[in-house]
């Protein structure tokens, strides 16, 4: 079952990057290694390190051209694409999402296309691909980038193909809670030879011999860094199969059960389960949302209901209109984001339910039962 394994090959590697006393990704050979495994067992040209997921997200927006005066096209339940656009001063426009994948809706991207839109943000929620063959049709008729965010959806498919490399750029995030953990890093993938290296200037230094030659920034990984996500990358496999049987539990646990609405779909994706996520519908059955949480209490369950509570767009950040984007003047458009903008992610988020995948087998039963009892409970 998947727990944290950080043992005698990781030690090796990070030995064998202190001896060399090159620690730098900047001309040490294990990051390139890493970047370049790890493209590999992605299915994709190129991959790009860096110290984070959010910083690849970063990068990425600005090597698709999004920055003031223009727009990026982002789902309404995680507001981290979202981030990575106000972060270059772009606008995000905001996209309802399929109350049963929890992503993207494929039908909902078209009316949000105007001519200022530079590129779409796709997250893979909670590891279940998003329809990516429609969501590129789109984007190939109005000529945007797409960068998938993958930070959930690690070696999870689509239609046989791996997630991040179906876009223009796939992001992966190896945070210490993710299914692939370094403590903290990222990874672009890409098959693009001028995007990988445009990527790359925010990968390595912002100057050359001192010399500064455009705005870039300074998000490399580390050697130590590279050489554990290489160990884990070895892992990883095994890994995932590990949270996908700990996810039948939970399915399990909750067969025949009307009113928890499991996530599936689309037809030919593989999810990865970051987390194993339904939908509290227990209101049409006369059950209260209290009394489900309750009952949880009670019996001990693991599982959360309602994530942040509140789609992206109700984020403060947004809200309150904190960030340069939103008042720039180089945009002139009216940025409103009113209530109703994406009900079904502001249906659906208070109503998800969560049980973080990664943990002992022991305590992933435990919680497996407690939800059954729940249910037993209350239907």
């Amino acid at each position: 079952m998947p727990v944290r394994n950080f043992a005698e090959q990781e030690l090796d590697l990070v030995k064998e990057v202190l001896q060399s006393g090159q620690l730098s990704a900047l001309g040490g050979p294990v990051t390139p290694r890493f970047e370049a495994e790890f493209a590999a067992a992605m299915g994709a040209k190129h991959g790009v390190a860096m110290n984070s997921a959010m910083s690849v997200l970063h990068a990425s927006v600005i090597t698709a051209g999004a920055g003031a005066g223009s727009e990026v096209i982002c789902d309404s339940i995680f507001i981290f694409g979202a981030l990575a656009a106000l972060y270059n001063n772009a606008v995000p426009v905001f996209v309802d999402v399929n109350p049963v994948t929890h992503n993207m809706d494929p039908d909902k991207i078209e009316a949000a296309v105007t001519e200022r839109t530079k590129a779409i943000i796709v997250t893979h929620a909670w590891g279940l691909p998003a329809e990516m063959d429609r969501i590129m049709e789109v984007a190939n008729r109005h000529g945007l980038i797409v960068i998938e965010d993958c930070a959930h959806a690690i070696l999870a498919s689509y239609q046989g193909r791996k997630t991040g490399t179906w876009g223009h750029i796939g992001s992966f995030s190896f945070q210490a809670s993710k299914q692939m953990s370094t403590g903290d890093g990222g990874m672009a993938v890409t098959d693009d030879d001028e995007l990988a290296r445009q990527l790359d200037l925010h990968a390595g230094a912002p100057t050359f011999l001192s010399v500064a030659y455009g705005l870039h920034f300074n998000y490399r990984m580390t050697e130590l860094t590279a050489a554990v996500g290489l160990a884990q990358l070895a892992k990883l496999p095994q890994q995932i199969a590990g949270l996908q049987a700990a996810a039948k539990w939970f399915d399990q646990a909750v067969e025949g059960c009307p009113w928890l609405v499991l996530q599936r779909g689309p037809e030919g994706a593989v999810h990865t389960y970051h987390f194993w996520v339904a939908t509290f519908r227990g209101e049409e059955y006369g059950i209260r949302k209290e009394d489900f949480l309750r009952v949880l209490g009670e019996t001990k369950c693991g599982a959360s209901v309602g994530y942040t509570n509140m789609p992206a767009y109700r984020h403060p950040v947004i809200a309150d209109r904190l960030a340069h984007a939103f008042h720039c003047p180089a945009y002139k458009g009216q940025v409103e984001y009113p209530d109703g903008l994406c009900p079904v992610a502001e249906d659906l988020v208070p109503r998800t339910v969560l049980v973080y995948t990664y943990a002992p087998e022991d305590s992933l039963k435990a919680t497996a039962e407690a939800l059954r009892k729940t249910v037993e409970i209350l239907s």
